[in-house]
């Protein structure tokens, strides 16, 4: 009964290919976006609020976890023995193959870049004949990056907050906060550097987000929302109002741990408020692919 209905919802559009994964015990999250023409053929299926399966994606494992406000792109191949397992915010670029013969792992806020291929298992050849074989469990801890057509191989761990540069060949584990780039003849690993003065002055970067977002919507989406001494105007003077840590019915706010009793976006701690409303998303998804921003709201149901 599983597997048909597995099939079934591979032809049918949100959210009817939700309910069929639903009535044979698969847990899926409050407004999860599976396009028609996804096939997840699994024991254990769990994905998170808010989180989007796009359209050619095919799993075949024994567990595919799936966190919160995570991203799967097109045509991404999940296919194993064992399982596949990521942490909220969570990226997969489209075109990504990954193998979990052992279990695969991400932790909180890691990407995946477009066409990237990732293997637990090195083996082809017989080993009677003498020929090596390699398993191992692959694991990108948080906040960690592997960019677009790179190749991970078994048995590697990508430690927090470490980033492969596109084309990467990764056959060892890498410490935190590193960039590799290269392959394994040419293997050059450098420190991380972070952009501080964003980190130590989110006031000044939340009013230059209001004005990138005011400019960007108004050209590309036809809208007329206008930025005055940081007040942004979603509309005439009738629609809502966004301000940086100001009396705005969408706030942006600076210090880790502020909340309010509205819409916001924490863009220290990256909490937000679990309201869903035309513009809020809006914003949302534009910090997401301007900034690299995902905002979780609260604490998993």
């Amino acid at each position: 009964m599983r597997k048909l209905l597995q099939i079934l919802a591979f032809f049918f559009p949100p959210p009817i290919n939700v309910w069929l994964h639903r009535f044979y015990g698969a847990r899926i999250g409050r407004h999860t976006n599976i396009h028609i023409g996804v096939l997840l053929v699994v024991k254990k299926l769990e994905i998170g609020d808010e989180s989007k399966l796009r359209f050619g994606t095919f799993v075949k494992c024994h567990s595919f976890q799936i966190g919160r406000k995570c991203i799967l792109g097109y045509f991404l191949i999940v296919k194993g023995l064992t399982d596949l397992k990521t942490g909220d915010a969570c990226t997969i670029g489209p075109k990504t193959m990954i193998n979990c013969d052992h279990p695969v792992t991400l932790g909180y806020y890691c990407g995946i870049g477009p066409g990237c291929t990732l293997f637990t298992h090195g083996s082809f050849l017989p080993v009677t004949k003498g020929y090596r074989t390699h398993f191992g469990p692959i694991t990108l801890k948080d906040m960690s990056w592997v960019s677009m057509n790179s190749v991970v191989g078994p048995g590697v761990t990508v430690e927090s907050g470490s980033t492969t540069m596109p084309g990467t060949v990764l056959i060892e584990s890498i410490k935190a906060n590193k960039i590799v780039v290269g392959d394994p003849a040419k293997f050059r690993v450098g420190p991380q550097f972070l952009n501080l003065k964003i980190k130590n002055n989110l006031e000044s970067f939340g009013n230059s987000v209001l004005i990138e977002y005011c400019t960007w919507s108004n050209h590309y989406k036809g809208t007329h929302f206008k930025h005055d001494n940081g007040l942004l105007i979603l509309g005439n003077q009738n629609k809502p109002k966004v301000t940086v840590n100001g009396n705005g019915d969408i706030r942006l706010l600076t210090k880790s741990g502020d909340q309010t009793d509205g819409i916001y976006f924490n863009l220290s701690d990256l909490s937000t408020d679990r309201l869903r409303t035309k513009h809020k998303m809006a914003i949302e998804e534009f910090m997401r692919l301007y900034y690299g921003l995902t905002f979780l709201s609260g604490k998993a149901d």
